[in-house]
């Protein structure tokens, strides 16, 4: 039997300024071309609700998408943040808390990775460019892209190194970044500027990466290791 992997939806507003929630597609066909069956998790601020749904799944990814409210790490809006959604915020955490709970599988990829670690306790880089002008990478290319545009570098033996090596090529797309690490988080991919590009949770199957891995395997095979580890350890967890 195939697993069934959650992936927690995002909220936007349509032109009618209705609330409404999005994933873009390009993840369920990841889970899907990994042999597993992808649900969407709509945002619910019931905890209740939070616990049933993810009593049917065997791991949970977080997407890429809106920036955090700093509030949830106790900081004020950055002005170069764009517009946030505290309710996605909350319900978001509260996914990886249980999660967490559960020891399930997460995978979260660029807001994604933010948010299991201020959910864990961590805090955010709120602006890049300028909290960081030193830095001469460009994080936020201007059109998600298949392309890649920096390098990133891993901790030798962490278990992104083992999937990728000492060095890979990535497509950055983002104006924030961990900061300081939350509980359990292990630093271990940077940026040549050494803004952060990845982590991983000292002892469960939490891997955290900045870039966007679901585009780029829909060009080339190097980014499947990071979806298969997940799917594999989604199955364990299913067949115990």
């Amino acid at each position: 039997m195939p697993v069934v992997i959650a992936i927690a939806a995002n909220t936007e507003h349509n032109k009618n300024g209705q609330t409404i929630t999005s994933v873009p597609v390009v993840y369920s066909h990841c889970v899907q071309q990994a042999g597993a069956v992808p649900v969407i998790l709509p945002p619910t601020g019931d905890e209740q609700t939070v616990a049933l749904m993810l009593s049917r799944v065997s791991g949970l990814i977080l997407p890429g998408g809106l920036d955090m409210d700093a509030h949830f790490f106790n900081q004020e809006m950055h002005p170069a943040c764009k517009a946030s959604d505290p309710e996605l915020d909350t319900f978001q955490i509260a996914l990886v808390n249980l999660a967490v709970k559960l020891q399930m599988p997460i995978l979260g990829i660029c807001r994604g990775a933010q948010v299991a670690n201020v959910a864990l306790g961590g805090s955010l880089i709120q602006d890049i460019p300028s909290q960081m002008p030193e830095s001469d990478i460009v994080h936020m290319q201007k059109v998600f892209s298949y392309g890649t545009n920096h390098n990133v570098r891993f901790e030798p033996g962490s278990r992104l190194c083992r999937m990728f090596g000492e060095s890979i090529r990535i497509n950055s797309r983002h104006h924030q970044s961990i900061d300081v690490p939350g509980k359990g988080i292990r630093i271990t991919a940077w940026a040549p500027d050494g803004v952060v590009e990845g982590a991983e949770h000292e002892s469960l199957p939490i891997d955290l990466v900045q870039w966007h891995p679901e585009l780029l395997i829909q060009k080339s095979d190097d980014m499947w290791p990071l979806f298969s580890r997940f799917i594999s350890n989604c199955q364990d967890r299913f067949n115990a």
